[in-house]
Parts: C-alpha cells; sequence; structure tokens
C-alpha cells in the first residue's frame, strides 16, 4: 500500500520539479465552458413536464442534462490541460481519455438529481455535495492519469487533499444557492445564471486546484520543449462538445415543439369546448359570407343541424343585418359591411328553419387565417328578452298613465329632514301652483315643507317620522299655501321604502287635493249642528207637549177610574168608559210621537232578556183577537212545528212590532181573516202578518215606513191614525239588527215580513206588574203645582187608606219635609222656582246636615225619556212613576221603593184565605163587568179579585185555577169562555 501511495504522492520536497505555465485565454475559455455547461444542464433540468406526459419524458431530460454538463465538465477539463504550457512532449492515453468521461457524467448525473428537487434537507445537502465533489475529482484524476509524459508525475497529498475539499465545498455551495435564491423574487433567469456560475466555479476550482496539486518530477536541461500531441486531444475535445450541444439543442427543441403541440392541442381542444358548450350561437364565415362553422347553440337557435348550413351564405339566416339590398350579389361588399361592426353589435332579425323571424343580437369578430379573412360571428336569441322589454315599457306606460290620470300628487322623496324630492307627478302644479322643476331638481329652490302649512308642518313631520320609523303607512291631513296665497286642504297617504338592513330609504305616497270636500263637510258641518239644534227644540218641544198633555190626561183618565169605582147607572158607566177609551186613545198617539222622538234621537236602549215567545203570541192573540171578532174577522196563528219558545231579547218592543202590524191588518180588514205566522230562517226569527185588506199600490210600500204617511190620502179620513206605527216597527226593527218589508196586492191584502236575529234563551220567571197589593197606611206627602194632579193623587190615596198632603211648589215641600215627618214623598219634577229635582238635592243636604233618617222620594212627571229618568235618580229620588198615573204601577213602586217586597210575596202565596160570604146579585154586576172587560181586551183588577174572591169555593178547583191562568197569559177569548161557565153553573146574569 504504502508502494503504491509512493507512486502517486511526493513528502520529498527536495525533488527537482518541472515548472509549467497557462495560456490565459484557455484558461478563461473553459471556465466559460463550465458555467456555459452548467447554465444549459440547470435549463434543461428545470423545464416543467406535464404530469400527463409519459415517464420517459422525465428520463429524456434528466439523461439530456446530464450528458450536456457531463461533457461540459469532461470539455473543461482537457480545454485547461491544453491551456497547461509543459517543456515536455505530452501524450494522452485514449482509453483512459474516454473513460474519464463517466466520472463526470456521474457526477452530473447526481447534482441534476439534487437540483430537480422541490426542497432540499441540510444532510441531503452535504451528501450531494460529497458525492458531486468526489465525482468532479475522480474524472479530474481520471483525466489526469490519461496523460503520458517523459518526467514522473505524482501530488502533493496537502494540495490534493485540498482539491477534493474545494470541489466538495464549492459543490454544496452551489446547491445552496440554487435553492436559496428561489425565496428571493430575482424573476426566472437571475436564479438560474448566479447557479451557473456558482457550479461552473466549483467544477473549474476544482480542476484548477488540482493542477496545483500536481508535481512533474525531471531535469530542465534533459527534457526538450513540449510537443505535446494535441491533435486527438482537440478533436475529441471538439467532436464531443460538438455533439453535446447539438444533443442539448435537439432535446431543448423536442421538448419546446412538444410544449408547443401540447398548448396547441389544448387551447384548440379549450376552444372548441367552449365554442360548443357557448349559450351564444357562434358562427363562423368567410369573406364572401359562406359559413364555416356552426356550433350546438346556433343549432338550437336557427333550428338547422350543423351539416345543413356548412357552406351555405349567412344571408339565409340573417337577411339583411349589415348589408343593403343593391349589394346584395357583392363579395366585396361583404366583408366591407362585416368590418364595419367588428368589436360591437347589433340587434338583427334572424330566420328559424321554419321561416319564422326573430330578434337577435350580433356581434362580429375578425381574424386571418393563412391570409385569408375569417368573422366569427356571435349569436344571442332576444326574444325573451324583447317580449320583458315591450311588457316593461307597456308596464311603464301603463304606470305612467295611471300616475299621469291620478287626481293628485304621486311622489317619492328622501326620508331627511328636507323631504327632498326626487320625484312628483304632473299634477303638482295644478294643485300647488309651483312647477315641479321647483322641487325635483338638482337645483331645486323650495322644499315640499316650505309650502305646508305653519300651524301644521309640526303634526305632518310627528306623524310622518313615526309612521316611518314604526315601518307602517300613514294618512294624514293638512293645509298648504297655494301660490297665488290660498290655503288649500290636501290628504297624504304614504309609507316608507326599505332597504336590506331595514333603514328607510325612500317614503313613496299620494296627495289629494280635498279642500272641496273640506268645504262641503264644513257646511254639512253647519248644517248638521242646525238639524242637531232643530233635533234638540223638537225633543224639547215634545218633552214640553208630552208634560203638558199628560197633565191634564192624568186628571181624565183618574177621575174617570174614580167616578167608575162608584155606583153608577148603566148609561153613565158607558158614557164614562167611553171617555177612558178615547183617553187612552189620545195617550197611545202621544207615546206613538214621543216614541218616535226617541227613536231618532237614539234614546232607546234595548233589554236583552229571556223570554217566551209562546206567552207573548198568548198574550197578542187573546188582546187583539177580540178587536178581531168585533169585525168579524178569523184570526189565526200559525207556528211552526219544532219552533223553540224561549229567546234572548227585548220582549217589548218585538210586542210593540207585532202588535202594531196586527192592529193595523185588522183596522184596514173589512173581511176575511188576519194571520200571524212565525218560524225559524237561518238563525233568525221570520213574523210575517198577513190580512186580506184593502192592500196598498205598488208605488206606496217604499213610503209606508216613512213618518205620517199612509197607503192613500183619504185613509187618515176613512180609518184614522198619524202613520206612526209602521214607522216606529220599522226604527225598532233596524235598532234590534233586523229588517222589516211589505207585499201587497190593491184589494186583495198585504204581507209585512219582520225578520229577527234572536238567540235562544232560556226558560225564566218573567216579572209583572202586581196588583192589589196591600200597603199599612202611610203618610205621605204629594207635591205638584198643578192642583188638580194633587187632589188625584191625594184622592186615589186616600180611597187605599192613607193619610195624605199636599204641596203645590219645591220651596213649600222642602219645608214641610225638613219640619215634618213623612213615610214617603211624591215630587212633581217640573214646577216653577224650585223644581223637583232642586228640592230633593235640598232635602238630601238637610239629611246629610242634621243626621237625620233620609225619606224616600219618588219622580211624578210626565217627562218619560231614558235621560229623565237618569236625571231624577241623579238628585237623589229613589224611584220613578210616570202620568198618567197607573195607581198598580204607582203601588208596586212604593211597594218596591219602601220595601214590601216580601210582604207582596207573602200575599200572594197567603194559605189563610178567608172565605167570603156568598153574594149572588153582586157576583151577577161583577161578571158583567168583566164580560165586558174580556170583550175589549182588557182587566178590571179590582171587579176580577172580587169576583175571584167569591166563586173561589163555588166552582171546581181546576177551572178555577185555569181560569187564573187564561187572564195572566192575556187569552181573553178562553177566559170569557169559562166566564160563561162560570155563570151558568151559578145562576148568574151577565147579558148576551
Amino acid at each position: 500500500m504504502i508502494a503504491f501511495l509512493d507512486n502517486f504522492f511526493i513528502y520529498n520536497s527536495s525533488t527537482k520539479l518541472l515548472t509549467a505555465t497557462y495560456n490565459p485565454w484557455l484558461v478563461v475559455l473553459s471556465v466559460l465552458m463550465a458555467i456555459f455547461a452548467s447554465y444549459i444542464a440547470l435549463q434543461i433540468v428545470g423545464q416543467k413536464v406535464p404530469e400527463s406526459s409519459p415517464p420517459v419524458t422525465k428520463y429524456l431530460i434528466s439523461s439530456a442534462a446530464s450528458i450536456a454538463l457531463g461533457c461540459g465538465v469532461w470539455s473543461m477539463h482537457f480545454i485547461g490541460m491544453l491551456s497547461f504550457e509543459l517543456c515536455t512532449t505530452v501524450q494522452y492515453d485514449k482509453s483512459l481519455t474516454i473513460l474519464s468521461i463517466f466520472p463526470s457524467l456521474l457526477a452530473s448525473t447526481i447534482a441534476l438529481s439534487f437540483v430537480n428537487r422541490p426542497k432540499i434537507s441540510g444532510t441531503e445537502l452535504v451528501l450531494g455535495g460529497v458525492l458531486v465533489g468526489s465525482g468532479i475529482g475522480a474524472m479530474h484524476y481520471t483525466g489526469m492519469a490519461a496523460v503520458e509524459t517523459g518526467p514522473y508525475l505524482r501530488y502533493d497529498p496537502w494540495f490534493f487533499a485540498l482539491s477534493i475539499v474545494v470541489a466538495v465545498v464549492l459543490a454544496i455551495l452551489s446547491l445552496w444557492v440554487r435553492f436559496g435564491l428561489e425565496n428571493m423574487k430575482l424573476g426566472t433567469l437571475w436564479p438560474s445564471i448566479i447557479s451557473a456560475i456558482t457550479m461552473g466555479s466549483a467544477i473549474s476550482g476544482m480542476h484548477y486546484t488540482g493542477m496545483e496539486a500536481a508535481r512533474f518530477i525531471g531535469e530542465n536541461t534533459t527534457l526538450t520543449p513540449q510537443t505535446t500531441d494535441s491533435t486527438f486531444l482537440a478533436l475529441s475535445v471538439s467532436l464531443i462538445t460538438i455533439a453535446f450541444t447539438l444533443f442539448a439543442f435537439a432535446v431543448n427543441w423536442f421538448l419546446r415543439y412538444r410544449d408547443l403541440v401540447n398548448n396547441l392541442r389544448v387551447s384548440e381542444s379549450r376552444l372548441r369546448t367552449i365554442i360548443t358548450t357557448a349559450v351564444d350561437g357562434v358562427i363562423t364565415m368567410d369573406a364572401e359570407g359562406k359559413i364555416r362553422e356552426f356550433n350546438r347553440s346556433a343549432e338550437l337557435i336557427f333550428g338547422y343541424e350543423n351539416g345543413e348550413v356548412i357552406g351555405k351564405n349567412i344571408r339565409e339566416l340573417m337577411p339583411d343585418p349589415y348589408y343593403s339590398i343593391k349589394d346584395k350579389n357583392s363579395k366585396t361588399m361583404l366583408s366591407a359591411g362585416f368590418a364595419k361592426i367588428i368589436g360591437s353589435s347589433r340587434e338583427v332579425i334572424g330566420v328559424r328553419k321554419d321561416g319564422s323571424d326573430f330578434p337577435i343580437r350580433l356581434a362580429i369578430g375578425h381574424g386571418k387565417l393563412s391570409g385569408e379573412d375569417l368573422f366569427v360571428g356571435f349569436v344571442t336569441d332576444i326574444s325573451e328578452r324583447k317580449m320583458i322589454e315591450n311588457a316593461l315599457k307597456q308596464s311603464e306606460q301603463q304606470v305612467r298613465s295611471m300616475i299621469e290620470n291620478i287626481p293628485g300628487i304621486t311622489y317619492r322623496c328622501l326620508p331627511n329632514n328636507e323631504w327632498n324630492m326626487l320625484f312628483m307627478s304632473d299634477s303638482t302644479e295644478s294643485i300647488l301652483g309651483y312647477p315641479i322643476q321647483d322641487f325635483v331638481s338638482s337645483n331645486s329652490i323650495r322644499s315640499f315643507k316650505d309650502v305646508v302649512h305653519p300651524e301644521d308642518i309640526k303634526m305632518v313631520e310627528s306623524i310622518v317620522d313615526a309612521a316611518v320609523a314604526g315601518k307602517r303607512a300613514f294618512t294624514l291631513e293638512y293645509r298648504v299655501i297655494h301660490q297665488n296665497g290660498e290655503i288649500r286642504w290636501l290628504w297624504d297617504n304614504g309609507c316608507g321604502v326599505y332597504g336590506g338592513n331595514g333603514e328607510a330609504i325612500f317614503i313613496d305616497g299620494v296627495i289629494l287635493d280635498i279642500t272641496e270636500r273640506r268645504r262641503i263637510e264644513e257646511a254639512l258641518r253647519k248644517e248638521k249642528e242646525k238639524a242637531e239644534l232643530a233635533a234638540i227644540t223638537k225633543t224639547s218641544f215634545l218633552a214640553n207637549m208630552s208634560h203638558e198633555i199628560r197633565t191634564p190626561m192624568n186628571a181624565i183618565l183618574g177621575f174617570t177610574e174614580v167616578l167608575l169605582s162608584d155606583q153608577l147607572e148603566k148609561n153613565h158607566r158607558t158614557h164614562l168608559e167611553t171617555v177612558k177609551s178615547s183617553a187612552k186613545s189620545l195617550l197611545r198617539l202621544l207615546n206613538d210621537i214621543l216614541n218616535t222622538a226617541k227613536l231618532e234621537k237614539g234614546a232607546v236602549e234595548l233589554e236583552e232578556m229571556d223570554f217566551s215567545l209562546f206567552k207573548l203570541i198568548a198574550e197578542l192573540k187573546s188582546t187583539l183577537g177580540i178587536g178581531a171578532r168585533k169585525k168579524n174577522l178569523e184570526f189565526e196563528v200559525v207556528q211552526e212545528s219544532d219552533l223553540p219558545e224561549f229567546y234572548k231579547g227585548d220582549s217589548l218592543r218585538i210586542r210593540q212590532i207585532l202588535m202594531n202590524l196586527i192592529g193595523n191588518a185588522v183596522k184596514f180588514t173589512d173581511k176575511g181573516k188576519v194571520s200571524l205566522k212565525v218560524k225559524r230562517e237561518e238563525g233568525k226569527l221570520h213574523f210575517a202578518v198577513q190580512d186580506t185588506g184593502i192592500g196598498i199600490q205598488a208605488d206606496r210600500l217604499d213610503k209606508i215606513f216613512e213618518p205620517f204617511t199612509q197607503a192613500d190620502i183619504s185613509t187618515t179620513r176613512r180609518f184614522g191614525g198619524t202613520g206612526l206605527g209602521t214607522t216606529i216597527c220599522k226604527q225598532l226593527t233596524e235598532l234590534m239588527g233586523g229588517k222589516i218589508w211589505a207585499e201587497s196586492s190593491l184589494g186583495k191584502g198585504s204581507t209585512f215580513h219582520v225578520l229577527l236575529p234572536l238567540e235562544e234563551g232560556k226558560p225564566r220567571q218573567e216579572n209583572k206588574i202586581q196588583t192589589g197589593i196591600k200597603l199599612p197606611p202611610l203618610k205621605i206627602l204629594v207635591v205638584d203645582d198643578v192642583e188638580k194632579n194633587t187632589e188625584l193623587v191625594s184622592l186615589l190615596l186616600q180611597n187605599l187608606g192613607h193619610q195624605v198632603e199636599s204641596s203645590y211648589n219645591g220651596e213649600d215641600a222642602v219645608k214641610k219635609v225638613t219640619t215634618g215627618s213623612f213615610d214617603l214623598v211624591l215630587m212633581d219634577v217640573q214646577m216653577p222656582g224650585l223644581d223637583g229635582r232642586q228640592a230633593t238635592k235640598v232635602i238630601r243636604m238637610h239629611e246629610i246636615q242634621e243626621k237625620v233618617s233620609r225619606t224616600p222620594i219618588l219622580a211624578l212627571t210626565a217627562s218619560v225619556f231614558e235621560e229623565d229618568k237618569n236625571a231624577a235618580s241623579a238628585a237623589g229620588m229613589d224611584g220613578f212613576v210616570s202620568k198618567p198615573v197607573e195607581m198598580d204601577q204607582m203601588i208596586a213602586e212604593i211597594a218596591r221603593v219602601l220595601g214590601y217586597s216580601e210582604m207582596i210575596a207573602d200575599q200572594e202565596i197567603d194559605p189563610f184565605w178567608k172565605e167570603v160570604e156568598w153574594d149572588p146579585k153582586k157576583a151577577s154586576i161583577l161578571a158583567k163587568e168583566l164580560s165586558e172587560s174580556f170583550q175589549r181586551g182588557s182587566i178590571e183588577e179590582k171587579s176580577l179579585e172580587e169576583f175571584s174572591d167569591l166563586i173561589r169555593t163555588k166552582v171546581e178547583n181546576s177551572d178555577f185555577k185555569l181560569f187564573s191562568s187564561k187572564i195572566e197569559q192575556f187569552e181573553f177569548e178562553e177566559a170569557y169562555t169559562l166566564l160563561k161557565k162560570f155563570s151558568t153553573q151559578l145562576g148568574l146574569d151577565i147579558g148576551k
């Protein structure tokens, strides 16, 4: 081993060595060759290989780069050897010279394998540098072994080692530079150049460091000048350099050609895919208009298959898109026409295969292929868009027409403090007097707020701002000042328009001029005030009339009752009954007038109570049947078989309606019959009153429900009456939410229909006025400014065993009550001076101050309005008795106020009834009176009570109970039949 090293290294520094020189140009050339080879190799290996490329492509690129770099290193070495000038003959062993290229190729392959990696670690960097440096060193020293010369070739071990270290360090540096420059923004050229210079320097540095380690041993005197056999070396270096250059060029050209072909193929495929899948039709034409290509979308648009249009002229698809008729046969005009619209588009008419035309948008592109002009047309079917545009235009025209024809201002403004107007319709000037430009233009000179009346501006702002903030519509009325100074009223309805975040972006609305309406409303308001004043005047008049008429009526009826209670001759009693009947007729007339007044005023309040319909009908049949029989008329009631008995409503008002209608039917019917039909229809109660009377003319049917109107002017003279009955029926029916109408034929009769929405009710015990009430003796004060009324009430009460004092004014009444002691006060309301309500207030105040017990006070008045009752109660009165005085009603009210209700109940169910001594004469008189009262449809309570006491034990108990029941149900016809039965049994004379 030591002997081998002695043949390779030199250790004796005293040995004589030959000196040598370098040709500087060849040195530079060798360095440039190393750098150039490195750059070519890096460029080849740095090319991107598509993933779709076969694996052999990658090996081909790697091999070409390795050969380029290896041959470059090998060439650099021998060019460097040519630059080395030694004064002796230098020859090269051909085998070793050729063999020395393989370490170079191996080192190049290793170096480029590391360079081609995306990233490299520190260990891989050092390992790669060691392998590359060792490969370069192996190539260098193999090439040096090929040198054949006279002197001995030895190496200095230190420089030998240094050359290897230099090769490894510079190789590591070149690899580090290659990867380190990727993070720096130096473009694509500079990293390759710097890496090539570094690698070339590593190769050259190792070569010349290795040459420095070479020692040629010999004597200068024995050597001849250098006669190097450079032919072979130069030829070898040249051929190899040319070969690797051509090879690298061929590989580069092949790779670039392949990339170009691939790019063209991809580009063509992409273009064809775009054209094929394009939504728009794409048509390629030559300068003469012949179709070259026709994509799928164009087929769908025009209805042709591709093969049907290829070679045809574009004129068949678009008759006149860009040329005129006179140029139709011109070839040059077609291309000139195409050229005019290149880069733009226009709307033209296309023709489908079926011959129908349709609108399209045509855009033209131009290109040259092999010197031939080609035009590409992009066609879009705009039929649907045109339809939408036309629909939008029509809609816009409709909206514009509607806005222009709205009798007011349509506006849009911004929701800011000034309400800047964005749009106002043409009616602005006619309503406000100012042109639209004053509000809407960019240089508007006034805000809409400027024309709003100063007194209304705060109200308008607050309502609009609150509505916009609350996202709701607003409606308001306010005043504006017209340009001519006139004040006009406007009605404004609008709402906010909101964006995606919920913020208000506009306010839209409509403004109408309501000045004329406001004037009409003001006029109507004044007329209404006049009408209300007239109604109040009429009501006051009716109230006064009621009081004035009821006051004498009270005396007439009262004293008539007093006289009838005495023993009278038959003709005297008949005359008094006539007076009583006439007075009651007059009272009914007065009640009708007052009812009409109350209904017109809306003072009538309905009661919602359960009542028996069957009992109500029985009362009507009993009461009105007597009048019908007197006229020899048949009166029948027809009820539906499954009609419910109980309902919820105001039975008093229903009775009033039916009594008026049935009474009219009896009045206006001379022969035949009167019928009352009752049935249930769709949850409503249907009453039909039918007669066979005189009938009503067709043109008078709608007027019979008007006040003081009858079917004929002569009707009043013939039948009497005021014409208020049907009016009251209509008013009460509508007040209950029902409907009333009439059907009639002149001379054949009439039918009045009443439809009431009544709900079904529950059975209940109906309250009725108690009769025959026995009160304990009382001390009563009667106060009335009319002496006759005071005398009448005092007489009636004294007959019942009560102590009565009288007073004729409020002052005297207060004095007597505060100084005396009374069980009850009957106080007239309307009196001169201190009236009844004022007197009551004074008495109540005295009672509070003196802490004395409260004296019951009943209002005694002819006023029957509800407000009169409320006023009496508010003054401190405890009850209400209306004039003319009904004795039973007054006694019942007194019993209620004094708390004798329980005593009354006890009287009704008193089991200790004492038998009255039988008096046939008296029983005959009482039976005759009852017979006459039953035929009149009324009840004489006193006579009935005395008669009942007389016969209670003389007849069958069941008959007596039935007799009492028929009277309670107002079935007077059946009661009259039982009365005749009792008279026959007891031998009583009741006449015919």
